[in-house]
């Protein structure tokens, strides 16, 4: 009389869904990963130049300024200001002398809150960069209160802070086309103001 053995084909077709179900777990990890809501500045280089090395005080500096997506995937970057009432700036600047000391960088100004969603909000707000892609602007820095001498130009782009959001916009901004940069990048350049003989 045989003995039918079924105990390998049970250990077979376990070992198939063992496998099956770790290759569907893989494929699926980059989506997975994906759905994070922010992520690190570390993913976004950020350069500030100038047209010249050397200004007369009270000379407006026009400051260049590039945020390129350094990551292999899609994600939001700021704009100068937040779309919110009052406003806060994400790209700060300032001027540093050759003691350390810090000058510049307030702001100011009133505004009349408008109601809008949080996707309104970011719409206005954020811009999604594809990988290698990069955010071009200006930024007019003032001279006027400075006094002549060598300068370092810092400008730090700040991106958003997830405590500022309630869970319900955290949600919403999870369904958007890519995660929000968090934390701050900086750079730096030197110029030199000469006196203004006028």
């Amino acid at each position: 009389m045989q003995q039918i053995k079924r105990a390998p084909r049970v250990r077979w077709c376990a070992c198939l869904l063992v496998v099956v179900f770790f290759n569907c777990l893989l494929s699926t990890s980059p989506l997975i990963a994906q759905t994070k809501t922010f992520v690190s500045s570390r993913n976004v280089s950020f350069r500030i130049s100038t047209e010249q090395a050397s200004y007369k005080v009270g000379e407006s500096i026009t400051l260049k300024y590039s945020a390129k997506n350094i990551s292999n995937r899609t994600l939001f970057v700021p704009r100068e200001w937040e779309a919110t009432c009052p406003a806060s700036p994400h790209l700060w600047t300032s001027f540093e002398d050759s003691s350390g000391a810090r000058l510049g960088g307030g702001y100011g100004g009133d505004c009349s809150p408008i109601a809008q969603t949080i996707r309104e909000r970011m719409n206005k707000e954020a811009v999604l960069l594809k990988p290698g892609e990069h955010l071009d602007g200006t930024f007019l820095l003032d001279t006027r209160l400075l006094k002549p001498g060598a300068y370092k130009v810092v400008a730090t782009l700040t991106g958003w802070t997830k405590e500022k959001f309630s869970d319900t916009e955290r949600s919403e901004l999870a369904k958007m086309a890519g995660p929000f940069m968090m934390g701050q990048v900086s750079a730096s350049i030197r110029v030199t103001l000469t006196p203004n003989t006028k």
